[in-house]
């Protein structure tokens, strides 16, 4: 295996582990002390634990999901030119996109105006004025949306397609500095003078995200970028070492964990406010670092299993809470140990999601275009 297969393989691989960490946050959703009135299914039993875990994992995964789209953005516009690129995205990222916020994430809300109390009301009538009601939601698909905008922006911006790899192996200081600060600076600011940071902000009923890490999204996306221009993670380029990363991560994510359930009650708003900034994003930016490193070094490692799941990680994020959700409420009857129903609440997710994937998305005729 070439050291460009063995690169290609090891974010194949972690694409699929941050899907993965996505599937369990969701499920732990359900399972965790402290969880939000509107989630959609909640459990009789719930967990401290569970807490901390979706705490821990609502840090970086999406920040390495954008980051790795950025990364493989310039040659995909080199190879296609603008026109065929956004094309392309459109028919990958865009559709799927629309479908799912148009016929898929309005089933969600419904779950949530039920759990409020508010109904019951038939769906119908709930879903004409979906669009319009405070209830509008994108569920999971919102990554989808402001991935297409940030797609489109780069290309419109290079839209020569004149991408070049550089290999340097100068340090990445400089750029993941400027990346941690502009992120914690404008996450800041955004939880203390508009609103709390785990709000979702709603434009136009368009684009739909969490407003206090939208710019640290944005960021990964155009570090990404910027880290595929430099060579980075190639023999000519810089490639950062797992250990001080993954001790970084470890560290301010144990700061992060005991500052949010421990010491935030005796801390005024301005000081959870900057602390939550300052942790979260430290969090955020080391262990997305971190992992993009240690799956480099992993390679072509991985089993024959994860293998063939690695083609279907797209369509097991698009599928995953529709497959999920009916899961965790079927689960909800039985007496079982917390941690049994969430891990098997996960794999069968994960499985039913990649037979989905293999024996149908993957083959119907126009499916297959987009998945």
């Amino acid at each position: 295996m070439s050291e460009n297969e063995k690169r290609i393989a090891g974010f194949d691989f972690l694409r699929l582990v941050m899907v993965v960490s996505v599937i369990m946050l969701h499920s732990a959703m359900t399972y965790m002390m402290f969880v939000p009135q509107w989630w959609y299914v909640i459990d009789d039993r719930r967990s401290f634990g569970m807490a901390l875990l979706v705490v821990f994992l609502d840090s970086f995964p999406m920040s390495e999901l954008f980051f790795l789209a950025g990364y493989f953005a310039p040659p995909s516009l080199s190879k296609r030119g603008a026109y065929r690129f956004l094309r392309e995205k459109f028919m990958r990222i865009g559709l799927p996109w629309i479908i799912g916020v148009v016929f898929v994430a309005p089933f969600f809300a419904y779950a949530s105006y039920l759990k409020f109390g508010l109904g019951p009301v038939s769906v119908y009538a709930f879903i004409k004025n979906f669009f319009l009601g405070p209830f509008y939601m994108q569920g999971h698909y919102w990554f989808l949306g402001i991935l297409f905008l940030f797609l489109v922006i780069y290309a419109a911006l290079r839209k020569d397609g004149n991408e070049i790899q550089r290999g340097t192996h100068a340090g990445a200081a400089a750029p993941i500095a400027a990346l941690w600060l502009a992120s914690a600076v404008s996450y800041y600011l955004a939880a203390y003078f508009i609103k709390p940071a785990d709000e979702w902000l709603n434009i136009g009923y368009v684009l739909y995200f969490q407003h206090a890490r939208i710019v640290g999204y944005a960021g990964f996306f155009a570090l990404g970028i910027h880290a595929w221009r430099r060579g980075w993670f190639t023999p000519e380029g810089w490639t950062p070492n797992p250990v001080p990363w993954g001790v970084c991560g470890i560290l301010s994510s144990v700061l992060l964990l005991h500052w949010k359930f421990f010491a935030a009650p005796a801390l005024g708003a301005q000081e959870n406010a900057v602390l939550d900034a300052i942790l979260y994003n430290s969090v955020m930016i080391s262990m997305t670092i971190f992992l993009a490193g240690l799956f480099l070094k992993i390679g072509g490692l991985p089993g024959k299993a994860v293998k063939i799941l690695t083609p279907y990680s797209y369509s097991i994020y698009w599928l995953h809470q529709i497959v999920l959700m009916p899961i965790v409420y079927f689960l909800k009857p039985f007496d079982f140990d917390i941690l049994i129903k969430w891990a098997g609440a996960n794999v069968f997710t994960v499985f039913v999601c990649f037979v989905l994937s293999a024996r149908f998305l993957k083959r119907a005729p126009l499916l297959r275009r987009i998945f």
